[in-house]
């Protein structure tokens, strides 16, 4: 890693604790169930992340109520893990991308942690995409995004409206947000979320021919399809 390209991986996450953990889905699986399912997202995604060590420093970014030692045997050991911190989650991301820019990086990316389809080829897509945009943005299904990565720290494209995060309006709303700001932006890969039991219904379907442990544990253990 060069100083005149100096990448960082951001992971935004909760720990995986089960009553506070992918609380949309408590209509379909337990607690139990729902931190098993976190631990396994978090396989899938860190097997993949982790191939991009070599050239980019990992972010683990953490919030929720337990100890973060707790948890370290799911986390690999080279990525470095900081407390998030702010109001919302806007303001979270916001901290968290300033952080890491004033800390020397050149080019950030801040990815979710409950896309289990995802593959190490969509971030290095989402980085190429910064030759030729300051911001690179990859939807979601559900109108909203699992990535946003820049390679300068632009403030704006955090500053919405605290009502639009975490509901199917973020896309469009942050979109918006750089058209009006002149900020040049590009999309990356469009992914699918798990935080409902539709997109379970989804991931399954489309998914099933896959190697994740997500699948996995839901078709065998948590669903038992």
């Amino acid at each position: 890693m060069t100083a005149e390209n100096k990448q960082a991986i951001i992971i935004f996450s909760r720990l995986p604790i089960g009553q506070e953990t992918k609380t949309r889905l408590a209509n379909l699986l337990n607690e139990n169930q729902r931190e098993k399912l976190h631990v396994m997202m978090w396989a899938d995604i860190f097997s993949e992340i982790v191939k991009l060590s070599d050239d980019i420093k990992i972010f683990l970014y953490w919030t929720g109520s337990g100890d973060i030692n707790n948890y370290k045997n799911f986390i690999p050991e080279n990525f470095i893990l900081r407390q998030q911190s702010g109001l919302n989650l806007g303001e979270k991301m916001n901290n968290a991308m300033q952080e890491i820019f004033y800390n020397g990086y050149n080019r950030v990316v801040l990815i979710g942690s409950d896309i289990p389809s995802l593959r190490h080829e969509n971030i290095k897509r989402a980085f190429d995409s910064l030759n030729h945009s300051d911001v690179v943005i990859a939807p979601s299904k559900d109108g909203g995004y699992w990535l946003i990565g820049m390679r300068k720290f632009i403030p704006e494209v955090f500053n919405i409206s605290e009502s639009k995060w975490g509901n199917s309006s973020v896309l469009d709303s942050t979109v918006m947000k750089l058209k009006d700001s002149g900020i040049s932006y590009k999309f990356a890969d469009t992914l699918q979320d798990l935080d409902t039991p539709d997109d379970i219904k989804i991931f399954m379907r489309e998914f099933s021919n896959q190697d994740r442990k997500t699948y996995k544990y839901l078709y065998h253990e948590a669903l038992k399809l």
